[in-house]
Formats: structure tokens, sequence, C-alpha cells
């Protein structure tokens, strides 16, 4: 079939298992059902939009997976409750975020923090481009290690014992 004009289905389209619904002049846009997938295909150039004031994308028994406000949130759900959000400043995370690092910019303000680690310590560094603080927090029945620029300048032992060191961090002193 050969149409100049609108094409008008009223009663449906049936295609079989990978007939696909193409669109284009090379066949760039292809929907169509492989037998155990269905699929959306662009192989064109340019990027595959979806467009809409808001976009979500659910399971058919409507659980959803993301959901996308024109100019406003975007967020990713698990189990049916968001978990990532974008928010005017930033990011919102519901529950706990798990990562191999983590680095913080904040350009001149303090940030306050709250650190879990279920290893065996913790290492968190501050750095500019040219010096560097440390602090290694251990095991409650560890030691609490400071460091500046690679050189040990305090450690607080698990006895309460407190360690200043000199200039090369490698002696303990009072200065």
């Amino acid at each position: 079939l050969t149409s100049t004009g609108e094409i008008t289905a009223n009663g449906g389209i049936a295609l079989g298992d990978n007939d696909k619904a193409t669109f284009g002049a090379g066949d760039d846009l292809q929907i169509y059902h492989d037998g155990s997938n269905s699929r959306i295909v662009d192989t064109g150039t340019g990027d595959l939009s979806l467009e809409g004031a808001n976009i979500r994308l659910r399971s058919t028994n409507g659980d959803v997976y993301a959901y996308f406000s024109s100019n406003e949130e975007a967020e990713l759900y698990y189990n049916g409750s968001p978990k990532l959000a974008t928010t005017a400043t930033g990011i919102d995370v519901t529950g706990t975020a798990t990562m191999d690092g983590l680095t913080v910019d904040s350009g001149t303000s303090n940030v306050p923090a709250t650190f879990k680690s279920t290893d065996a310590y913790a290492l968190i560094k501050f750095e500019d481009n040219t010096t560097s603080a440390e602090m290694t927090l251990g095991a409650l029945a560890d030691d609490m290690v400071f460091r500046v620029n690679a050189s040990e300048r305090m450690r607080i032992a698990s006895n309460g014992d407190v360690s200043f060191y000199e200039d090369t961090g490698t002696t303990a002193k009072m200065v």
C-alpha cells in the first residue's frame, strides 16, 4: 500500500514479530517486537527525543521508574519510591548513597558532612592546588591521624594519648 495522504486505522495496525514500523528516508527510526523484547531503535543522526511537558516511565503494573517534569525535578525510583531527585540547588538522595569515592567541590563555603564506612577506616582529604590535609578515622579501637601535605601532624591514640609531630611528621614533639 502506498499512500500520499494520511492513513487512518480505526481498528489498529497489526504487525508480527520482527515486522517494523519504520520512519525516515533510510528507515532511521524503527518500532517493533522481536519475539522477546519490544524495541524503539534510532539509527539516524541526531538524538532520539521524547518530548512532553512531563514524562513518566512506568511498568505495566503502574510502578514508576522515572519522572521528569518540565523546568522542575527529575526523579529516579526504586520499588515505587523516589530515591534520587534533582532540585534547584543540586540533588536529593533518599536512603544511602554507596560509592567507590567521593569528591566534594564546595568552592569557598563550609561543607557539613557525616561519613559512614563499612571498611576498617575512612580517609577524609581536603586539598586545593598547593596543599592538602587529611584525617584518617579508624574503627573505634584505632588511632585518629591528622596529616598536612602527607606529613603526620597529630595522632589521637585509642587509649586517649595525644601526640603532636614536628615539621617532617616523624618525631612526636610539642612546639
